[in-house]
């Protein structure tokens, strides 16, 4: 099941990150024998480990041959809760954000990955860690033996040859690697929302992932699928899985997101820069609402980037640089997703898909080469470098005055260009969401190093690493290159945690067809399930860090570990 690359392939701090990582979604049905029905819901005894180890050796993980229809079930939908807002932390792990989420009577707690593009719910089994399948050090779920008196696992038939009764299971792929999991159903809460969900909760039994830190599992919330979604994994997956497992399971998985089984018609979410995000659930309608035009995916139109120069950038070597046309305000405009460059039937030049589960702002690597082109055409401090480096091409000299940020920091902040994403709505509305570059930049902390020339036997050089035990600070940028091209919506871009820094992302299920909202104000905090809305003076809060004008705030965010690749099916269209 290992057929991903380590995760560390897709964290390039100083270069593009590959694009042929991304995480893409396929489920299937396959049944399990009665012996996981008593694993999973009974006390573990070594035959059943041995059993279940059994199991797995014979190759359920890539049983990957089976097709299967994926959609929204409507069935059981709780009340709205409408306009009576209430919350929940989201925990900072740096390149992600997680929410306690409590399953069973009475409650388990595990934190969780907030994940907007995808709409599933799953979690850590304690059979998975038992098995050694899952990490030790992490939160489990055991809901069998009367641990949770509202837990039922999904029966998927009997098997006449083995008396055996069998499991539904479905195996989801994702970049960084495989994650099998059962149906089953209890009560799951989040914040002061609560509901049970019906064959709709997923217990993780097995994993291949390459995740940096603890995984407990995700809150789904992705946009509720309309259609049936018909999904096939590879062909070298399928013709594996009839070698290993002889004919695959055909079958239908109704997929039950939290928010229409909980009743929840509006969210947002927020992040802040050293303290916990939140999760808001219901509220007032947002007064300006960005129509989605995905529907398998939060998806909106995008047109383009802005590069507005600072003000310590003079007009006139930005005009001698630049061979692009300037506006009237001197931005530098992209050339990618202009809508003057639609191919015939197509609905969009590009699109845009916010989403909470995925570190950096990740778009195709032609864009993210351009970008970073103009953001060295409009920042001085590159410009120069460019001219004494004239073969590199400017986006690889950006990378490299970054990478001497310890130098320049934090002044040097102040003569950097600002970014103006250009959005639009299935409505017709637009909006602009600006960037501040302590907002697309991240910040790395790592050992100092020496490279030292030395001679092997006296005639072979040899060059040896030499460690300081210093540590130094070295910038990134918070983007990545991500392959994923509808032929309705253009390119699409992925959103990631940036942005929800800088604004809190609301998403709307009341309106026709469901939209998204970009509110500017600060993050806030949640306590106890109450919002708490800080003043403006607080200046630790999104935008000020961003947009502030404090120099003290100014700091680009710190990271480590590797990033969260996009959690989405790039098969799809948006």
């Amino acid at each position: 099941t290992r057929e991903a690359s380590p995760r560390k392939s897709f964290y390039a701090p100083f270069s593009l990150i590959p694009s042929s990582h991304q995480r893409h979604l396929s489920l299937q049905s396959v049944r399990l024998p009665s012996i996981m029905t008593s694993y999973v819901a009974a006390a573990i005894s070594p035959m059943l480990l041995v059993s279940l180890k059994l199991i797995v050796s014979l190759g359920l993980l890539t049983t990957s041959s089976a097709r299967l229809l994926l959609n929204s079930h409507q069935e059981g939908l709780g009340r709205d809760i409408g306009h009576q807002a209430t919350c929940a932390s989201l925990k900072n792990q740096q390149t992600h954000f997680t929410v306690e989420l409590s399953v069973g009577t009475p409650p388990q707690t595990l934190d969780v990955v907030a994940d907007t593009g995808s709409d599933s719910i799953i979690v850590n089994s304690c059979a998975c860690a038992a098995s050694g399948h899952c990490g030790m050090e992490n939160k489990c779920f055991n809901g069998g033996k009367g641990l949770s008196d509202t837990f039922s696992l999904t029966a998927g038939g009997y098997d006449q040859r083995s008396h055996a009764e069998l499991l539904e299971s479905v195996v989801i792929t994702f970049g960084s690697g495989k994650i099998q999991a059962v149906i089953a159903s209890d009560v799951v809460k989040v914040g002061q929302v609560s509901a049970k969900m019906h064959d709709g909760l997923l217990l993780m039994v097995n994993q291949a992932l390459k995740f940096s830190g603890p995984f407990e599992g995700i809150l789904g919330l992705g946009i509720p699928k309309k259609k049936p979604l018909q999904l096939v994994q590879s062909q070298q997956g399928m013709q594996a899985a009839r070698d290993i497992a002889g004919e695959a399971v055909h079958g239908i998985y109704h997929s039950k997101g939290f928010l229409q089984t909980a009743g929840v018609s509006r969210f947002s979410m927020c992040f802040n820069y050293d303290k916990d995000g939140v999760l808001r659930f219901g509220g007032p309608e947002a007064q300006v609402r960005l129509g989605s035009v995905g529907h398998a995916h939060w998806g909106l139109d995008f047109r383009g980037i802005l590069v507005n120069p600072s003000r310590t950038a003079s007009p006139t070597m930005l005009a001698t640089t630049f061979s692009k046309a300037l506006s009237s305000a001197h931005s530098l405009r992209s050339s990618f997703c202009d809508a003057a460059s639609m191919a015939p039937g197509q609905l969009t030049p590009c699109g845009a898909i916010p989403d909470s589960g995925t570190t950096l702002m990740m778009g195709p690597k032609s864009h993210i080469i351009e970008l970073f082109s103009l953001i060295c055409d409009a920042w001085p401090r590159c410009q120069e470098e460019a001219q004494k480096n004239s073969e590199l091409p400017k986006h690889k000299v950006f990378q490299l005055v970054l990478l001497r940020c310890e130098d320049w920091l934090p002044d040097g902040l102040d003569e950097m260009p600002t970014l103006s994403f250009q959005m639009v709505g299935s409505n017709g509305k637009q909006q602009t969401l600006k960037m501040g570059p302590n907002g697309y930049i991240t910040m790395i902390v790592k050992e100092k190093v020496h490279y030292m020339q030395k001679n092997l036997m006296g005639v072979f050089p040899l060059e040896l690493l030499e460690h300081t035990g210093k540590m130094t600070k070295v910038c990134t940028p918070s983007f990545g290159s991500a392959k994923y091209h509808t032929k309705l919506n253009g390119p699409l871009w992925i959103l990631g945690t940036p942005l929800f820094y800088e604004y809190q992302v609301g998403y709307d299920l009341t309106s026709s067809p469901p939209s998204l909202s970009f509110n500017g104000a600060p993050c806030g905090a949640c306590e106890d399930g109450e919002i708490h809305d800080a003043p403006n003076a607080t200046a630790f809060l999104t935008r000020s860090r961003s947009i502030g004008r404090s120099s003290a705030r100014r700091m680009p965010r710190e990271m480590s570990g590797a990033p969260l690749v996009p959690d989405l099916d790039t098969n799809l269209p948006l």
